[in-house]
């Protein structure tokens, strides 16, 4: 009878030890708002890194440029970049032109459709304002967006992965587009950059071409896909997810968004509200 214990005796722990959760006791760090943008659902303590949508406003500008352009180089350069330090979250765009290597012909012309150059270049539009300038960001964050943006993106070798959600915060009507904007910093536009060397800068051997316009989500439009239309209530949520293709050499991009609204009977996009990551 002794033997017969000593031999059930191991024999009941190994089973005590496979009916168990081999989860038990594990710390999985994360955020655990499943209404967060970055939301784990693996995780089991949340670590205070949940980010979720807010009502926050941002501005967008577009500046019309290219390479081989001097007034584009002596001011048109130092202008985006005062119009980028109105805030934090300012969506700067360079649209560069044609006969430049940087140039995205179908955004290009998608942006001049609703927001022409006014037959030349360098030209800025902020927000809805052609020329608005710092002072028209500024009005812009200053304003209370009816829709707020967040988002996700992850970088996985030749692509960028970018998980949006979207929120109405008031009730309106319309139709809204989201477009998620791929862009570049410092590419190398010195006097050595070859085709990228930027004409008319103060500094030509160490110039840098900044929010440079890459691709987009929706490739052929510059103003994104429709999300919303006819009668929208408060609260009203969407979420998307996108992989946009990437080319090997760009290296400094990040992700941006803008929300717009539609207007038919002018063919205008109106600018409702933006949001960028670095």
């Amino acid at each position: 009878m002794k033997k017969l214990f000593l031999f059930l005796l191991p024999l009941a722990f190994l089973v005590a030890c496979n009916d168990s959760d081999p989860d038990d006791g594990i710390k999985i760090e994360g955020c655990t708002n499943p209404d967060a943008v970055n939301y784990n659902p693996y995780a089991n303590f949340d670590d205070g890194s949940c980010v979720t949508v807010q009502q926050k406003a941002g501005a967008f500008a577009v500046n019309y440029t290219a390479t081989w352009c001097g007034p584009c180089g002596s001011w048109g350069a130092p202008l985006i970049h005062e119009i980028a330090g109105a805030g934090d979250n300012v969506v700067a765009i360079t649209a560069h032109a044609s006969n430049d290597p940087m140039h995205v012909p179908a955004l290009y012309s998608s942006f001049a459709s609703s927001r022409p150059t006014g037959g030349g270049i360098p030209s800025f539009w902020v927000g809805d304002v052609k020329d608005g300038g710092v002072a028209g960001a500024e009005a812009l964050l200053a304003q209370t967006p009816p829709v707020g943006m967040e988002f996700k993106a992850t970088r996985n070798g030749n692509t960028m992965d970018v998980d949006v959600d979207v929120i109405f915060f008031e009730e309106v009507s319309g139709d809204y587009y989201l477009s998620v904007y791929i862009l570049e910093d410092g590419i190398d536009g010195s006097s050595s950059s070859g085709a990228y060397a930027q004409s008319g800068v103060a500094n030509p051997a160490t110039y840098e071409h900044d929010y440079v316009l890459r691709t987009a989500a929706t490739p052929n439009d510059a103003y994104g896909e429709k999300i919303a239309s006819g009668s929208i209530a408060s609260g009203t949520s969407f979420e998307k997810t996108y992989e946009i293709p990437l080319e090997a050499e760009w290296d400094e991009v990040y992700v941006a968004l803008c929300v717009w609204k539609y207007d038919s009977g002018t063919n205008f996009y109106k600018f409702v509200n933006a949001l960028k990551k670095k």
